[in-house]
């Protein structure tokens, strides 16, 4: 008998399909509770853990045949600082056809939709992904008559395609350090199995941060369980530009390479957890390996437009346990015209104005690391330009040990050299600052330019030393108890117009103001520091018309501050218009001034009337010498009754912070004794 062979396939082509699909109808209307408490059995067994699921598994009938099931959860360790390792919004369990064919079902692939997993270590450094199976799964089992044999460890199926949408992975490395969140917006994993190479191509990020598409090979799935990765080898995108990571982590340590370039070198700020500014275009080659003592991040390249950087940063633990950290850097061209910090948005409309910045933010000092770390910082700045004065020979230090914080600067600014050293120490009920601060023969203006804040005096060349020491948890309380003293000397330039407006016109008119301002000579004064109140006793003012004598006080927590001048005419022509005045404002307020004559009077001393502009005429003479500053310290034999008519701060703005104030009455002029 002849068997139609041709008919027999149409036949099979047509059966298998109509087949397939009856079989898919069918279970799409059974109930797979069964298979479902099959499922989380096996996963119990495998695992430890519990698998659960708000909605009940579904069979999705389409294109690609698949098991869905909604809110699916999976339980933490039992020390999890949470009740469930990963949450699912979705998940769907993609059935292999071929098997399906065969009566068989297969999954050959899983997507997850919105999963959240939380990978987390404890004190004892356990991860929540150190599965191990219950102990009621291991050893044999009486009834089933294998005493003497060991039953076989449970397995589950591997899935060699896992996708991933809409996830987040955070990752807790402990108390005391902050958690590293990356959010998935889709990714692929590929593995044959879980000790053969897992291949990745996703796009990853952290928070609002510029995003990763990395491909390659990352590790084994098992060597991130153990946390030993393995072999690694990704590249592709970051935000703009690119970036390859190679290298490898396993059990004899690690060692990574990475190189990136693109537009912006602030993309790297959120992932070092460090301010980073804009800048660009930048080039980057790092290396990161395992030390016998600690661990080594290695910057070997980092160009940022026209700056250039290399560097170092050594992590380990000393004998004590405590973490160390050493960083050393050096910087051979700085171009800070080129970096761009970002800027604030606009405040709504309607929204009040926001308060005038003051020149010393009010900050407390986060002191919460002292004794639980060892931070050592040094960066060297070979040169440093776009800041409007030139800066060379840098350098940065920063040492904070124990109990102790210091952090110090310094540098050749134009002409001159500035630096500053501020120390901190957190012990006692308040803890205690200090602040040494120097500039020699430095522009006024390029100083300013340095440190952000702008005076006026852009062609002055000033001498400035600064001591100050208080007590406080922030800086308004230390500056609220600081004392010390700080010495002024400025010599030639000119004080800008706008800040002498509100004088008084017969004021301007005696010093001759132009379109500019007021040219001046010199400069000179002393500031005695106490409770947080300098007191400026000897000021000397020098200008081509007139020379002027005073003093006052700067309220170094509120920023206010008042001073009286009492001119001398360096001609008769203009004797008239030599009249004391008493200046007044802040930090965000409006300066006022006011003539006071009745000071005339009172500020000098009986008989003859030392001459100021003979004294400051007789110190020009000296070579290499600030008049005003050897005619400064003899203010108060020239004019005996200055002191007496000091201006001093109230009661009101000497109390403590939170305490209501009140404004301040004008103090009638006092009479010399």
């Amino acid at each position: 008998m002849r068997i139609p062979w041709r008919r027999l396939a149409w036949v099979l082509v047509a059966a298998i399909p109509l087949a397939v699909i009856g079989g898919l109808i069918w279970g799409a209307t059974r109930d797979l509770s069964r298979y479902q408490a099959r499922l989380t059995e096996q996963i119990r067994k495998v695992t430890g853990r519990e698998l659960a699921a708000k909605v009940p598994l579904a069979v999705r009938i389409g294109r690609y045949p698949a098991m869905v099931a909604e809110g699916v959860t999976l339980s933490n360790a039992p020390w999890g600082s949470r009740p469930d390792l990963a949450r699912v919004r979705k998940l769907t369990l993609f059935l292999d056809p071929v098997a399906l064919l065969l009566g068989e079902v297969k999954i050959g692939r899983i997507l997850l939709e919105g999963a959240d997993i939380l990978v987390e270590r404890n004190e004892a450094g356990d991860a929540n992904l150190e599965m191990l199976p219950p102990p009621d799964g291991s050893g044999p089992h009486p009834g089933e008559s294998r005493s003497l044999r060991l039953r076989t460890t449970p397995a589950f199926p591997w899935i060699g395609v896992i996708d991933v949408q809409d996830s987040v992975l955070t990752i807790a490395e402990g108390a005391g350090r902050p958690p590293v969140v990356l959010e998935v917006a889709n990714g692929t994993l590929r593995s044959s199995a879980p000790n053969q190479p897992l291949q990745i191509e996703g796009r990853f990020s952290a928070p609002q941060a510029s995003p990763f598409n990395l491909t390659g090979t990352a590790g084994t799935f098992d060597g991130w369980i153990r946390g030993l990765p393995g072999n690694i080898d990704l590249q592709g995108g970051f935000g703009d530009g690119k970036i390859a990571i190679k290298g490898g982590v396993g059990v004899k340590g690690t060692n990574i390479q990475i190189t990136s370039e693109g537009p912006d070198v602030a993309a790297f700020g959120p992932y070092i957890r460090l301010p980073v500014p804009q800048g660009g275009p930048y080039a980057l080659s790092a290396k990161a390996a395992t030390q016998r003592n600690g661990f080594k991040v290695e910057v070997t390249t980092l160009k940022v437009g026209a700056s250039e950087l290399v560097g170092e940063a050594l992590f380990r633990a000393d004998r004590k346990g405590v973490p160390t950290v050493a960083v050393n850097a050096d910087i051979s061209r700085l171009d800070v015209s080129e970096l761009r910090w970002p800027t604030a948005p606009a405040p709504a409309s309607g929204s009040p104005p926001p308060a005038q910045p003051r020149i010393v933010p009010v900050l407390p000092f986060a002191a919460s690391w002292l004794g639980r770390s060892a931070v050592s910082v040094t960066v060297r700045l070979g040169e440093v330009v776009g800041l409007g004065a030139k800066m060379q020979n840098g350098s940065v230090t920063l040492i904070s040990n124990e109990q102790r914080f210091a952090f110090r600067a310094a540098a050749t600014v134009g002409g001159g050299s500035a630096g500053f050293d501020l120390v901190y120490d957190p012990t006692g009920r308040i803890g205690q600052a200090t602040l040494t601060a120097s500039a020699n023969r430095v522009s006024l203006g390029e100083l300013a330019g340095v440190l952000g804040f702008d005076i006026g005096l852009r062609d002055a060349v000033g001498d400035i030393d600064l001591r100050l020491r208080g007590g406080g948890r922030t800086s308004r309380d230390a500056l609220n108890s600081a004392g010390g003293s700080i010495d002024i000397a400025i010599t030639k330039g000119v004080w800008p117009r706008d800040q002498i407006a509100s004088w008084p016109a017969e004021t301007q008119r005696l010093l001759g103001i132009t379109d500019r301002g007021v040219p001046f000579n010199c400069i000179a004064g002393r500031f005695d520091v106490s409770g947080g109140v300098a007191s400026l006793r000897r000021l000397v003012v020098d200008t081509p018309r007139a020379t002027m004598v005073g003093g006052g006080y700067v309220h170094l927590r509120t920023e206010g501050w008042e001073f009286i001048l009492a001119p001398e005419a360096r001609d008769n022509q203009n004797i008239a218009l030599a009249s004391p005045l008493r200046l007044r404002g802040g930090s965000g307020r409006p300066a006022s001034a006011a003539l006071e004559p009745n000071l005339a009077r009172l500020i000098v001393g009986a008989g003859v009337i030392p001459s100021l502009t003979a004294q400051i005429n007789q110190a020009a003479r000296q070579t290499g010498v600030n008049p005003c500053t050897a005619v400064a310290p003899r203010v108060e034999a020239l004019r005996p009754g200055l002191r007496a008519q000091m201006p001093v701060p109230s009661a009101d703005l000497r109390q403590r912070p939170g305490r209501a104030t009140t404004p301040a009455q004008p103090q009638p002029p006092r009479r010399a004794p």
